[in-house]
C-alpha cells in the first residue's frame, strides 16, 4: 500500500533521525527512510528539496543550546518525554469513509486519508470527514456537587432549574436527567449513585473539588465508566468503553510533570505533589477495592492519559488518534455536550494525508507553542510552520493569524499543587465557562461549587 508521505511527515522523520544519528548523509537517509517506512513514495530529489526548503542538510554540525535548524537546546532535550507515550491499536475500529489509521515510527498513531484512493481524487475542502459522541463523557467537577440532589442532569450535568416535562426522575434516589435521552445514555448511575459504593464515590467527588483537581475526577470516572461498562448484559457499541480507553495513549503523570519547569527548580514542589498523588490514589482504591484496584503505575498512566487525551473535559475516541500540527489539516468543533464533535476538513485532503488538529493556541509564537507542547506532551514541534518561524519566514497570513481556538486560563500543571479549598470562593455565572476545541492538559481551572 503505497502513500506520498507529506512534507510534515518527512521534516518529523528526519529530526527524529538526525537527533540520534546528526552525520547520516543524503544518501543513507534516504535509505534509511525507504526502510523504516516502506509503503513511502519518496524520490531522493524530493526529499533533498524538503531538507534544502526548511534548512535541515546541516543540522549535524549545529546541535548547539542556541537551537538553531530543527536541534533542540539542552534545557529544553531534558524534558522531552513522547518517546515514553505508549498507545495500542484498537482492533476493528469503525472508520469513517476513506479514513483509515496509521502508525509509523516518527508519528506514532493517527488517521490518514486512506492511501488506497485514486491519486486523482480528493476530499473537498469543508467536507465533514465524521461526528462523534463521547466515549465517556465527564461532568465538570464545578457541578458534580448538583448531581447527587437533582439539580443537574445525571448524565450531561445540565443544570436543571425548573421542573420542566421533559426532566426523567430517578425513583430510587434523588437524580434527575434533562431528558429521556440522558437517563438511557446514563449507564453509570445506578453504580455511583445508590449502589454499594455510593459513599465512596462521594469521596472521590469531594477529594477532586477540594483539591480543585479534574484530571483526578476524569480519571476515576473514565475508570468507572470501563469498569462498569463491563458489566453490562448488552453492550451499547461494538467496542467497549474498556476496548476504548485501552487504546488511548498513555503517559505516567509524575514523568509528564518533570516537564514543568518549576519541577526540577522547586523540590518542595515535588514533594507536595507526591503527596497529593498518593492521596488521591487511596480515595480511589476505597472505590475500586470490591472491583478491579488499579496498581499506583496505572493510576499515574491514567491521570496522565486524561491530560494529553481529554478534550473539553470529556474523551472521544476517533478525535483521540488526530496528532498535533501547527498547521492543522481538519478542524475540531464542540457541537454541544451530548452531540460531541464535528470533523471538518480545513483545506483539500489528498490521498495519504495525515488529518492534524492543534493542541496550542495558533496565534501564538513558535517558542510559546513549542513550550506547551513540550510540556503537555512532551515533544518538540519541528512542523513545517514552527520550522519556517524558527528562520523567520513568516507569512502575512501566519503573522495576523485569527484561528477560531479558545483556550482556558489555566492554573498550575495538573495537579501542581494543593490549592485554597474551593468553600467560601465567589459563585461563578454557569455560562462563564468556555469551549475548547484544543486538546487540554492542565485544565485545572480554579473550581468552585454552584447552588442553585
Amino acid at each position: 500500500m503505497e502513500k506520498n508521505p507529506t512534507e510534515d511527515e518527512v521534516v518529523q522523520f528526519v529530526v527524529d533521525i538526525k537527533k540520534s544519528e546528526p552525520e547520516l548523509g543524503i544518501a543513507k537517509l534516504h535509505a534509511r527512510i525507504k526502510s523504516e517506512e516502506p509503503t513511502w513514495v519518496l524520490s531522493i530529489n524530493r526529499l533533498k528539496s524538503i531538507l534544502r526548503s526548511h534548512s535541515l542538510q546541516h543540522t549535524s554540525s549545529t546541535a548547539t543550546s542556541n537551537d538553531s535548524d530543527a536541534t533542540i537546546a539542552e534545557e529544553f532535550r531534558n524534558r522531552l518525554y513522547i518517546s515514553q507515550t505508549v498507545s495500542s491499536p484498537i482492533a476493528d475500529l469503525s472508520l469513517p469513509p476513506a479514513i483509515e489509521v496509521f502508525n509509523s515510527q516518527s508519528r506514532g498513531k493517527g488517521l490518514q486519508v486512506s492511501s488506497k484512493l485514486p491519486k486523482t481524487e480528493s476530499i473537498p475542502e469543508g467536507t465533514v470527514l465524521w461526528t462523534e459522541p463521547a466515549l465517556v463523557l465527564i461532568p465538570p467537577i464545578s457541578l458534580v456537587g448538583l448531581i447527587p440532589t437533582g439539580k443537574a442532569c445525571s448524565y450531561c450535568a445540565r443544570p436543571l432549574v425548573s421542573m420542566s416535562s421533559l426532566i426523567a426522575s430517578c425513583s430510587t434516589c434523588s437524580g434527575r436527567w434533562c431528558s429521556s435521552r440522558c437517563r438511557k445514555m446514563d449507564k453509570l448511575h445506578k453504580y455511583i449513585r445508590h449502589g454499594k459504593y455510593t459513599s465512596e464515590w462521594s469521596a472521590i467527588e469531594q477529594f477532586a473539588v477540594e483539591n480543585e483537581w479534574s484530571a483526578f475526577y476524569q480519571y476515576a470516572y473514565t475508570l468507572a465508566a470501563a469498569t462498569f461498562d463491563d458489566q453490562e448484559e448488552e453492550p451499547s457499541s461494538k467496542h467497549t468503553v474498556r476496548d476504548g480507553v485501552d487504546g488511548l495513549a498513555k503517559i505516567r503523570q509524575d514523568i509528564r510533570q518533570k516537564a514543568d519547569p518549576q519541577y526540577e527548580k522547586d523540590l518542595f514542589f515535588g514533594e507536595q505533589l507526591e503527596i497529593l498523588w498518593q492521596e488521591g490514589y487511596k480515595t480511589i482504591c476505597k472505590f475500586f477495592s470490591h472491583l478491579s484496584t488499579p496498581s499506583y503505575e496505572e493510576y499515574l498512566s491514567g491521570i496522565g492519559m486524561v491530560n494529553i487525551n481529554n478534550l473539553d473535559g470529556s474523551i472521544y475516541l476517533l478525535q483521540s488518534h488526530l496528532n498535533h500540527s501547527c498547521e492543522p489539516s481538519v478542524d475540531v468543533k464542540i457541537v454541544g455536550r451530548t452531540a460531541g464533535v464535528k470533523i471538518t476538513a480545513k483545506h483539500q485532503l489528498r490521498p495519504g494525508e495525515e488529518l492534524t488538529t492543534t493542541y496550542v493556541d495558533l496565534k501564538k509564537d513558535v517558542m510559546f507553542r513549542r513550550q506547551k507542547l513540550l510540556e503537555g506532551w512532551g515533544f518538540w514541534c519541528t512542523c513545517p510552520r514552527c520550522m519556517r518561524e524558527q528562520h523567520g519566514r513568516v507569512s502575512p497570513t501566519e503573522s495576523s493569524s485569527n484561528d477560531n481556538v479558545f483556550t482556558k486560563p489555566t492554573a498550575d500543571a495538573d495537579g501542581a499543587k494543593k490549592k485554597k479549598k474551593a468553600k467560601g470562593k465567589s459563585k461563578k455565572n454557569i455560562s462563564e465557562s468556555v469551549r475548547v476545541r484544543k486538546k487540554s492538559v492542565t485544565f485545572d481551572d480554579n473550581v468552585v461549587q454552584i447552588e442553585i
